[in-house]
């Protein structure tokens, strides 16, 4: 996974994360009669758990995207320099940076889901703004703030993951690689056992005759 196509999936990810868990909040306040009088929402949240799952594969894929990459970068037979040699790392300075790329795709997001999912319930878009669930000012202010946290905790959360897979996967191999160096059991075998090949010359060259044919 290049640099550039690991950020991709990032965006991706995290905004779609995002849309799913800011939506039913900013719905909720608005059912409650926060933002006071009016409809501000279609009173279903059918679109958030598979816009949640969507967004955990994406994350999924963005983490084996890093360890694969790390091993290309930093193969096994050499001290690995973890994800930061394979440059698809992402720390929190730079996901924060990507920030509004990942907030313009989670207002997409949440308009796509929130369409499909009146086209779903009513039959038919409901207009105006019922896609945001809320008045423009108040929901774009909570996605904003949720989006923020999403891309800051998930990209630590991603990173350290990724980390410990790299950890398990080189600590795997290292025990692996010590165990056969240390093991007596393929030395006793070559000098106890004989390989298979070579049983049958020693038989032909032992003194005596063969055992007598069985005959019915």
């Amino acid at each position: 996974m290049r640099a550039g196509n690991a950020r991709l999936l990032f965006c991706l990810a995290a905004s779609i994360v995002s849309a799913a868990l800011a939506d039913p909040l900013v719905e909720s306040l608005s059912n409650s009669g926060a933002f006071g009088p009016g409809r501000f929402t279609d009173h279903s949240n059918g679109d958030v758990l598979p816009a949640l799952g969507a967004g955990l594969l994406l994350a999924t894929l963005f983490v084996f995207g890093l360890v694969r990459r790390t091993f290309v970068a930093a193969p096994l037979r050499r001290t690995p320099a973890w994800l930061h040699a394979s440059h698809a790392a992402l720390p929190v300075r730079a996901a924060i940076r990507l920030l509004p790329a990942t907030f313009a795709l989670q207002i997409a997001t949440l308009f796509v889901a929130e369409s499909v999912e009146q086209l779903a319930v009513a039959g038919h878009l409901l207009g105006g703004t019922v896609w945001l669930g809320g008045p423009a000012f108040a929901s774009l202010s909570i996605h904003a703030t949720v989006g923020l946290a999403v891309v800051v905790v998930l990209a630590r959360l991603l990173d350290w993951i990724a980390r410990g897979i790299v950890d398990v996967i080189v600590s795997l191999r290292r025990l692996v690689l010590a165990w056969d160096s240390l093991s007596p059991l393929p030395a006793l075998l070559a000098r106890f056992v004989p390989p298979v090949g070579s049983q049958a010359p020693a038989r032909a060259a032992a003194p005596g005759r063969a055992p007598p044919t069985l005959r019915v």
